[in-house]
């Protein structure tokens, strides 16, 4: 069974009188253990499938099945738990709260599942672990650099053992060297079975990918790998 399958997925927008047609009948099947590279030119479609894949968004046709589950037909709450359980996000600009240190961001994600607060912190010290950064735990957003932060964005995705991680241009605002180290950290990610979907511009970063898909006008144009 594939972990995601979009089956004739759409998602409509009407703005100022018009239709929007931001995704238009997709197909798509990710099994468990790839490593997905999502390109395609800006308006594209790239990001609204992100978000329907990550339940941020829902379809307006079409039947969307995450690891068995019929999730297109959810409400709201039941789509937040599926947010908090078995998806881990990354985003482009980190999305850290910063009045939490590093350990503390990596930790929201068990927050919300209502642990308790000594079971929270061994899962979140170990994902810190993960990515490099368990010397700065105690540490703010604003005493990080920018690739440091996307690392702690990555521990956080990480935490609550999720069953794929969603990157949405996580390289965008890095350095070289930077980007070079998230590289490598979703690298190492998908040898230890991880499964990754990235939204990308950046030719280096989708060579690492074992697939690319590409989006155009809100449609799937090529799938290869």
């Amino acid at each position: 069974m594939p972990l995601i399958e979009l089956t004739g997925v759409s998602r409509h927008y009407a703005i100022a009188g018009n239709t929007v047609r931001a995704i238009n009948d997709v197909y798509l099947s990710i099994d468990v253990g790839q490593y997905v590279a999502i390109v395609g030119s800006s308006g594209s479609g790239k990001s609204t499938l992100l978000h329907l894949i990550g339940c941020i968004d829902t379809p307006s046709v079409g039947e969307y099945i995450l690891n068995g589950q019929r999730v297109s037909a959810l409400d709201e709450p039941q789509l937040a738990r599926i947010r908090n359980q078995r998806i881990g996000f990354v985003f482009q600009n980190y999305q850290l709260l910063p009045q939490l240190s590093a350990l503390e961001n990596v930790m929201q994600p068990l927050v919300y599942r209502r642990t308790s607060g000594g079971e929270r912190r061994r899962p979140a010290l170990a994902a810190l672990a993960t990515v490099g950064l368990a010397h700065r735990a105690d540490h703010h957003p604003a005493q990080l650099s920018g690739g440091e932060r996307q690392r702690v964005a990555i521990a956080r995705a990480l935490v609550g053992r999720p069953s794929v991680i969603l990157a949405d241009e996580p390289t965008g605002n890095l350095d070289t060297a930077a980007t070079l180290q998230v590289m490598r950290l979703f690298d190492a990610l998908h040898r230890q079975g991880q499964t990754v979907l990235i939204v990308t511009h950046e030719p280096n970063l989708t060579a690492r990918c074992q697939r690319t898909v590409e989006l155009a006008d809100g449609r799937i144009v090529r799938d290869e790998g």
